[in-house]
């Protein structure tokens, strides 16, 4: 290990947890490749729709629907090798990452190998729509309402997560100025629930017993205080030798002169939630106008907005020690930012409909995604918690995560063809032809966190880092359909996708640094000299800069092919 000039500030204050000390530096894993589970997934489902037509002061399609839907999930899940643990920068000592387990007395840990849930969701629905044809061949409105709720239960049975009364109105109109079907102006409004996963119940509504401890290393100052010989060793596997970083000989005291457990922080319960949790919802407006220039030739303009109305996370305000579920922005977490996740688009396009044996799309958007919240999955980390992903779980985390989200493409152009070769009444040929263009997307500068490791602290704005490179792609298919008669056929299809075999970046490291750094709130790339470690210390570009920052990690899929053959009879 080793030794550091400031080593005393990696010290901890008294009554300050193990996992606070802001010098982590490196991880350490035995035994396999960590983290380990095994899913078991059932799901039950019932629905039934019925359909009324009627006439009053126009013609009605009224439709009317209810369902039912069970989910179960059982889940097996440990770490291999029983040691996940980080050191300090000091080299002085090491933290617990993650492990399963109890505490039976004052410091006394007992070790799961692994820890195993069985949780369920009930939701029950029903919706009552109309399509209310008011003046006919002009004016048309779709109206209803659907009414959801979900019932979620931890592995002890516990009811974890109750949402009921999820009412989601859907309105719409579409009016015909020409009366001719050669022209429509519409409108469409509507709310939209999430049906929860089972994930927040398997981990916040059960409850995940574990308990975080810190352990001296060789050159601890520590050692001589509590008169240990022995320290901690990451690499030694063997719980019973006087090395293995489970001897609480190896623990350094962080706790208060009244606490009972000195060594040890425990987590054992379930994570409260705010007894007026919203459901996590998303609404969406619809503008557009379109009209036929031409019999099959038709132009079109909309205009599609979607936003977060409430979303569902974990929060702490003590930086890891507890949490509680809420909605971040609203409630009990109303002093948290409110979860934003803003996306508009203007679409132009033209269609031109089957006839004299081909057919054509064309269409550009210029689109945004803004916002902090990037959503049920964690593009930037790989995380997939849905409703308990890291986004908004510590204060220290919620630095420059406002801007440009992954999925913001500015620019997006389609183009789309086909025609069909007619050779005799029992032999035809169709060709098509796509053609798809992207701008771009954000980059990031990320840099480690002291306790939840790496790429997790924006260190600039999100988004601000150089964009992505136009991505290009050219597909085209050839099919060839043999008839025997009306009911009986065979076809053979062969697709080309990206036929030019371009190789652009998709995706490049964004990882400036692995070592738990301070955000630059509002920082430039001209300010990343003046990045701090988490303790205050200066950080050092010659050793701690990730090499690899900003080269490829991933390109656009080469050229592949695919046949199909396909029987009708």
């Amino acid at each position: 290990f080793e030794d550091f000039e400031n080593e005393e500030e990696c010290e901890l204050e008294d009554g300050a947890p193990a996992y606070a000390l802001p010098c982590a530096v490196q991880t350490y894993r035995t035994g396999g490749p960590g983290f380990m589970d095994e899913d078991k997934l059932l799901r039950f489902q019932l629905s039934s729709v019925g359909t009324l037509l009627a006439d009053l002061a126009g013609s009605h399609e009224i439709k009317a629907g209810a369902d039912f839907e069970l989910n179960k999930y059982g889940h097996v899940r440990g770490y291999s090798g029983n040691r996940y643990v980080s050191q300090f920068r000091s080299g002085t000592g090491f933290y617990d990452r993650r492990q399963y387990g109890f505490l039976t007395g004052p410091d006394e840990f007992t070790l799961m190998e692994q820890l195993e849930t069985d949780t369920k969701s009930l939701s029950i629905g029903g919706f009552l729509q109309d399509s209310w044809e008011i003046l006919v061949d002009m004016l048309t409105v779709n109206f209803g309402a659907r009414y959801d709720a979900q019932y979620i239960y931890g592995g002890q049975g516990n009811l974890a997560l109750a949402m009921p009364n999820q009412w989601s109105p859907r309105v719409g109109a579409i009016f015909d100025p020409t009366e001719e079907g050669r022209s429509k102006i519409f409108a469409n409004f509507a709310i939209f629930y999430e049906g929860v996963p089972l994930d927040i119940a398997d981990r916040s509504g059960s409850g995940e017993p574990s308990a975080y401890g810190y352990y001296a290393a060789q050159n601890d100052p520590h050692v001589d205080e509590i008169g240990n010989d022995g320290y901690c060793d990451p690499r030694e596997t063997d719980p019973d030798s006087p090395d293995a970083c489970f001897d609480r000989e190896q623990g350094i005291s962080f706790a208060g002169p009244s606490d009972v457990n000195r060594i040890y922080t425990h987590h054992n319960g379930r994570t409260p939630v705010d007894p007026d949790l919203k459901p996590q919802s998303s609404s969406e407006l619809m503008l557009g106008a379109e009209y036929a220039l031409f019999d099959m030739i038709r132009l079109g303009a909309t205009y599609t907005r979607r936003w977060m109305n409430n979303v569902i996370e974990d929060m702490s305000r003590d930086e890891a020690q507890t949490y509680f579920i809420g909605n971040p922005g609203d409630g009990i977490a109303s002093d948290f930012p409110k979860a934003v996740r803003d996306y508009n688009a203007f679409t132009l396009y033209a269609m031109k409909a089957m006839g004299d044996n081909w057919l054509a799309q064309v269409s550009y958007t210029l689109a945004w995604l803004e916002g902090n919240y990037a959503g049920l999955f964690r593009p930037e980390t790989g995380q997939l918690d849905p409703n308990i992903n890291s986004d908004f779980d510590l204060r220290s985390l919620l630095v420059n995560r406002d801007g440009p989200l992954p999925g913001d493409h500015r620019h997006n152009i389609k183009v789309f063809t086909a025609y069909d070769f007619a050779i005799s009444e029992t032999h035809q040929v169709n060709a098509g032809l796509g053609f798809r263009t992207r701008s771009g997307g954000p980059t990031n500068t990320l840099g480690g966190h002291v306790i939840y490791g790496s790429d997790e602290v924006f260190i600039l704005p999100r988004g601000s880092g150089e964009r992505l490179p136009w991505v290009h792609n050219v597909d085209v298919q050839v099919g060839y359909l043999l008839k025997f008669d009306e009911a009986y056929s065979i076809g053979l299809t062969i697709e080309v996708f990206n036929l030019f075999n371009f190789q652009e970046v998709t995706r490049i490291d964004e990882t400036y640094t692995l070592s738990g750094v301070l955000p630059i709130e509002g920082g430039t790339k001209d300010d990343l000299d003046d990045i701090q470690h988490a303790d205050g210390t200066d950080f050092d570009p010659d050793t701690e800069v990730n090499p690899n920052f900003g080269n490829p990690e991933r390109y656009q899929r080469p050229l592949t092919c695919r046949i199909g053959l396909r029987a009708t009879f």
